[in-house]
């Protein structure tokens, strides 16, 4: 009891102090700590400009002498603890008195070094601190992101990589789930990163348009053909297919005739485009400006254009005496198809006939083949058209040549041939992979347009196979075919199933009706 009464009275003793005082005192300190590194050096710098006089010292007792070691200091006077005040102004001392100021009023001086010292040592520290702080949150949401990444400046645009390798894998792992809108959002932050992400902004471009944003995803390649120039020639390539499907033509006659002189090496699949797209609007002014020599486009791409110009302009007689015209050497091999081809469609099938004979080998085979059914079929010589289409039926059934049956079925449908190409083409097709799921495709939209929905279950049982899916899409195309909906419904869902370029061609220019069963 003794030992507890006395605890009692050192806790009530004057002067004594605990652990919660203590606490609060330092607090109070820290903070004057930092009030006094600024205020008392700006006053005491002020009072070396006025001169430095005794009777003008800021931090003095004005009572006390003003001399060294005998002059208190009233910047301490509030402190817990006077020795914190060191810091701020080392003159400071401590003496057997207390604690005095250790030089004359006269040379009392401001101490801003020791401030910058202080300063900049805790804005270092709080800035690691933080660093730290930085790189745990980015390691725990997955970034891949070094420490030197985070804490040193001039690395900091590696933090934007980091990211946008974060968004990148966070998209491929949404596409495996088959969360299409998460995948989406993703590949749209990685675009923003980093606009030159080409295969993110093509794979984005694709997700939009299958979610039914097709201007959306016209942006983007358009974004992508100016962002990523070594890549423009590819990328217009990808984007004139679901332009086509769309039967949007108003993008094409912008796109194909810029594509004309940039990509040479496809420049016959450009001018078919930009052929093909003026002819279904009636746009006369469009082929205008590549007549003109400053085009730089070669001899036999000028004289097609104008040859399509002609037939813009009604002026039919013109056109059909420069298509009849044989020539020996033709630059390319697709002027004399394309000849061929316009006399057919301008009901002209003799002229197309001898032109065909005379330019022998110089059409391709498979392609010549074609244009000889189309021939016989416009002059009804059915004696020599079924015997030359079983001809061609007994060949070995190729990816290109079942692309060709499919196109020339799809615009001049007839049942009887249909069937026989289905039931070669299920039997003895090419195997059905990624690069002939096109084809296959192709295949079934023929047999709904033909009229043959049995053999199209069958091929549509084949692709669900393969794909592991329902071919709902593939199935709703098919629908709005057969049932001759309005090219507006059409538009939306053809770019969504992959089609060969020659069965879309067929497609646009497919017969408004289905043919009757």
């Amino acid at each position: 009891m003794w030992v507890r009464g006395q605890r009692r009275i050192a806790r009530c003793r004057p002067g004594a102090t605990s652990y919660p005082s203590n606490v609060t005192g330092w607090i109070a300190d820290f903070f004057r700590f930092w009030w006094a590194l600024f205020y008392w050096n700006a006053r005491k710098t002020w009072f070396r400009l006025e001169g430095a006089h005794r009777d003008s010292c800021p931090c003095q007792n004005f009572s006390d002498s003003g001399h060294a070691l005998d002059s208190r200091c009233i910047a301490v006077e509030s402190w817990q603890n006077p020795a914190r005040f060191r810091r701020v102004c080392p003159l400071l001392t401590e003496t057997m008195e207390g604690w005095r100021c250790g030089v004359d009023a006269e040379r009392v001086r401001p101490f801003w070094g020791r401030a910058a010292g202080y300063f900049g040592a805790s804005v270092l520290g709080l800035y690691l601190l933080g660093s730290i702080a930085v790189y745990a949150v980015l390691h725990a949401v997955n970034y891949e992101v070094s420490y030197s990444s985070v804490v040193w400046p001039p690395k900091w645009s590696e933090l934007r990589v980091s990211q946008e390798r974060l968004h990148a894998t966070r998209a491929q792992k949404a596409l495996a789930e088959g969360n299409f809108k998460a995948a989406i959002l993703s590949l749209r932050t990685v675009c923003e990163l980093n606009p030159r992400n080409y295969s993110a902004g093509l794979t984005l471009a694709s997700l939009v348009l299958s979610a039914g944003q097709p201007s959306v995803a016209d942006h983007i390649y358009g974004r992508l053909m100016h962002d990523v120039p070594e890549q423009r020639t590819a990328t217009a390539q990808i984007w004139i297919r679901p332009l086509l499907a769309r039967g949007e033509y108003t993008q094409i006659k912008l796109l194909a005739p810029a594509m004309l002189s940039e990509d040479s090496t496809r420049r016959e699949a450009w001018l078919h485009v930009l052929l093909f797209a003026a002819r279904q609007t009636q746009d006369r002014e469009v082929l205008r400006p590549l007549l003109k020599s400053d085009q730089g486009l070669p001899d036999w791409c000028v004289e097609l254009i104008g040859v399509e110009q002609l037939l813009l302009d009604n002026r039919v007689a013109e056109a059909t005496a420069r298509l009849d015209r044989l020539q020996l050497k033709p630059a390319i091999g697709y002027v004399p198809t394309y000849q061929v081809d316009r006399l057919l469609r301008l009901n002209r099938p003799e002229q197309a006939g001898r032109l065909l004979d005379a330019y022998g080998d110089r059409i391709p085979a498979d392609e010549a083949a074609f244009l000889r059914l189309r021939v016989y079929r416009a002059q009804q010589w059915t004696s020599l058209l079924e015997p030359s289409y079983d001809t061609l039926l007994s060949l070995p059934l190729t990816e290109r040549l079942g692309t060709l049956f499919c196109a020339y079925l799809i615009e001049q449908p007839q049942r009887d041939l249909l069937a026989r190409f289905l039931d070669r083409f299920l039997a003895h097709g090419p195997v059905l992979g990624n690069e002939t799921l096109p084809l296959y495709h192709a295949a079934y939209v023929t047999a709904i347009i033909g009229g043959e929905p049995v053999r199209a279950q069958k091929i549509a049982a084949v692709i669900r196979q393969y794909t592991s899916s329902d071919v709902r899409t593939l199935r709703t195309l098919g629908g709005l075919l057969q049932s001759g909906a309005p090219s507006q419904q059409v538009a939306l869902v053809m770019p969504l199933v992959p089609l060969p370029l020659e069965a879309v061609y067929a497609l646009l220019l497919r017969p408004p009706a289905p043919v009757a069963r």
